[in-house]
This record gives C-alpha cells, structure tokens and sequence, in this order.
C-alpha cells in the first residue's frame, strides 16, 4: 500500500498549522533545528520515540502524521510506545503470512539480520522502516507501535 503522500508536506502542514517554526518543533522534541529540519526534509529518518512525541504534541495519530491516513483523529491522551507489543506483533504479522525472515526481508529491502534484530527486541526501528513494514502489511501504525489494538488504519 502506497499513501501517495510526503512526509515532509505533512509535518511541515501540521507545523504551519500552529503557526510554528522548526525551530519551534525542535525545542519541544528536544533537538537542534537543523536536526528537526533534516526530519520535516525527509534527509534522515526520526526515531520512533521521537515521532510519538511529535504525533502526542499534535494530538493525533501517528497513521495521520505519517500519511498512512488523510483524517486528522484527534487524539487527547499522550500515547506511549508498547516496546513488548512492537516486538510481538512484528513477530506474530510474519507468522501470519507463513513467511521466513529471510522472505521477509527480501520483499522489504532489509538486511535479514537487521530485521531479526527488530523481531527480537534487540534494536528499535526507525520510523521510517516501521512505516514500510505496515504499509507492506496493509495496517495501522498505531497498532504496529501498540498504541491502539486496531490492525484498520481510519
């Protein structure tokens, strides 16, 4: 499933919005501006924690923030991460495909390595790669990440 949306529009569109600047996002992320404006230009890619933080100052979804989805939900509570479910669910999703990781990481473009390392709890995705592993999955990112137990992207 592709979004057919830029990250970089969707950031920059939430930040305007508020009449922010980056370095505005940046003081409330705890990063430098120039660091911020490499996430909103898509040159690097934001760390998970990081994004649930952006997403919780947003008040919406991380689907919504990420162009997984076109409605703004907003969301009141500060969601966390489920590091436990992460790990289950990326573990449980392949399972249901009857896939190995090797398969797996052939269709996603990873490193098998890299992904059983992601699979065992070892290393945290980033952002981005967890966005190509629900996209591939058809499914929410707040669900992936555990922040809702509802595989349906709204």
């Amino acid at each position: 499933m592709k979004t057919g949306y830029n990250l970089t529009t969707r950031y920059e569109e939430l930040r305007l919005d508020c009449e922010l600047k980056q370095g505005d996002i940046a003081n409330v992320l705890g990063v430098k501006r120039n660091t911020y404006s490499k996430w909103e230009n898509c040159i690097n890619d934001m760390k998970l924690d990081k994004s649930n933080a952006l997403a919780n100052y947003y008040q919406t979804s991380l689907d919504y923030l990420l162009g997984l989805s076109h409605v703004r939900n907003f969301i009141p509570e500060h969601y966390k991460i489920d590091y436990k479910k992460l790990v289950e669910r990326l573990l449980q999703l392949r399972k249901d495909k009857k896939l190995t990781q090797e398969e797996l990481s052939n269709k996603l473009g990873f490193l098998q390595r890299t992904y059983a390392y992601y699979e065992s709890g070892k290393r945290i995705p980033t952002t981005l790669k967890l966005l190509v592993i629900a996209q591939y999955y058809d499914i929410s990112f707040d669900y992936l990440v555990g922040r809702t137990d509802n595989k349906e992207i709204k």
